[in-house]
C-alpha cells in the first residue's frame, strides 16, 4: 500500500504539472496543438504504453461484454468534451483557479458515484471517515476558490471594472462544467477495470493489467478531442501553424504535455491496483486534492498571484485544508 501511495504521489505531481504546457505555445493556435495533443497523448502513448506492459491486451479487450466497453468510452467520450473545456478555462481564468474548480467537483462525483454503482461501500466507519475527508476536500477547494474570485475583484478595480466580472463568470461556468465531465473520466475507468480483471485472470499482474482501462475509457476520449480540433484545424486554415516560424518549440510543448498528461494517468492506473478495494475511489480523491496543490504552487511560481497579497494567503489556507483532507482520506483507506 505504500508503494500505492509513492506511485499516487508521482502521479499528482504529473497531473498537477501538465497544464502549463496548455499556455504560451504560440505560434501554435489551441487547434494546431489540441490536434498534437489528442493524437499523441489520449491515443498513442496509451496504446503504445499498454503494449509494451501487456502485449495481448487488445484479446483481453474482446473478451469484454459490449456494454461495458460502450459505458466506459461514453463516459470517455463525456470527459473529452470537458477536457476541451478545461482548456478555455485556464485561457479565461487562469492555472490555479480552473484547477480549483474542476478538481474539486470532480473528485467528490468522480469517487463517490462508482462506490454506489458498484455496490462496493466500504464499512461504516471507514465509509464516514471518507465523507468526513471528501467533505474537507471540497472546503479546502470552496477557500481557493474565494481565493480567486477576490483576485480577480482586486483586477476588476483596477482595471476600472471593465469585462473582468463577465470574464470570470464565463471561466468559472466553463471550469464547474468540465469538473463534471472529468467526474466520468474515473466512472469510465471504473467500469472498463472489468477488462482488467480479465486480463489478471489470465495471468497478467494487476499493476499492469490496470492501463487496459484507460485505452478503453480513452478511446471516446480521443474521438471527442481529435475531431473537435481537426474541424477547427480545417475550417481556420490554422494548419498552416505547423510550418509557421518557430513551430519547432510548439511542437515540442505539445509532445511533453502529451507525455506528462499521460504519466498522471498510467501511474494513477498503476497506483489504484495497490491501494486496495477503494483504491479508484481514494486514490481519485487524493490524486484530484494534491495535484491542485501542485498546479497551485505553479501558478504561484508562474506570477499568477504577484501583488495579490490578500487572495494569495487564502489560497495557501485552502492548500492547506487540502493537504489535511489527503491525510484523512488516507486513514479511511487503512480502515477499509
Amino acid at each position: 500500500m505504500v508503494y500505492g501511495f509513492l506511485l499516487l504521489l508521482l502521479a499528482c505531481f504529473f497531473q498537477g504539472s501538465f497544464g502549463l504546457g496548455m499556455k504560451k505555445y504560440q505560434p501554435f493556435s489551441w487547434e494546431a496543438f489540441w490536434t498534437i495533443f489528442s493524437l499523441v497523448g489520449i491515443l498513442m502513448i496509451p496504446v503504445l504504453w499498454t503494449w509494451i506492459e501487456v502485449p495481448d491486451f487488445f484479446s483481453y479487450i474482446r473478451q469484454t461484454p459490449g456494454d461495458v466497453l460502450w459505458t466506459a468510452s461514453i463516459c470517455g467520450f463525456i470527459w473529452g468534451i470537458s477536457s476541451i473545456m478545461f482548456g478555455k478555462a485556464i485561457d479565461t481564468i487562469g492555472v490555479s483557479l480552473t484547477y480549483g474548480v474542476n478538481m474539486g467537483i470532480s473528485a467528490s462525483l468522480g469517487s463517490l458515484i462508482p462506490l454506489f454503482i458498484f455496490g462496493n461501500i466500504p464499512a461504516a466507519g471507514s465509509f464516514t471517515v471518507l465523507l468526513i475527508g471528501t467533505a474537507i476536500m471540497l472546503g479546502g477547494v470552496v477557500v481557493i476558490t474565494r481565493a480567486g474570485l477576490v483576485k480577480e475583484r482586486m483586477l476588476a478595480a483596477a482595471s476600472g471594472g471593465t469585462g473582468a466580472g463577465a470574464g470570470l463568470s464565463k471561466g468559472l461556468i466553463i471550469a464547474s462544467v468540465a469538473g463534471l465531465g472529468s467526474a466520468a473520466m474515473n466512472i469510465g475507468f471504473s467500469y472498463a477495470s472489468e477488462a482488467a480483471d480479465i486480463a489478471v485472470l489470465a495471468g497478467t499482474p494487476r499493476i499492469s493489467a490496470s492501463l487496459i482501462s484507460w485505452v478503453i475509457t480513452l478511446s471516446g476520449g480521443f474521438v471527442a478531442n481529435f475531431v473537435y480540433a481537426l474541424v477547427l484545424l480545417i475550417k481556420n486554415r490554422t494548419y498552416r501553424d505547423y510550418v509557421a516560424k518557430g513551430a519547432g518549440m510548439a511542437y515540442l510543448k505539445a509532445l511533453v504535455t502529451a507525455l506528462i498528461w499521460y504519466l498522471a494517468l498510467g501511474f494513477y492506473a498503476k497506483a489504484t491496483a495497490l491501494l486496495g478495494p477503494l483504491g479508484s475511489v481514494v486514490g481519485w480523491l487524493a490524486f484530484n486534492g494534491l495535484s491542485l496543490i501542485i498546479s497551485n504552487a505553479w501558478g504561484l511560481k508562474d506570477g499568477e498571484w504577484k501583488g495579490f497579497a490578500a487572495p494569495k494567503k487564502l489560497l495557501l489556507w485552502g492548500n492547506v485544508v487540502l493537504i489535511l483532507s489527503w491525510i484523512v482520506v488516507g486513514i479511511a483507506n487503512s480502515m477499509a
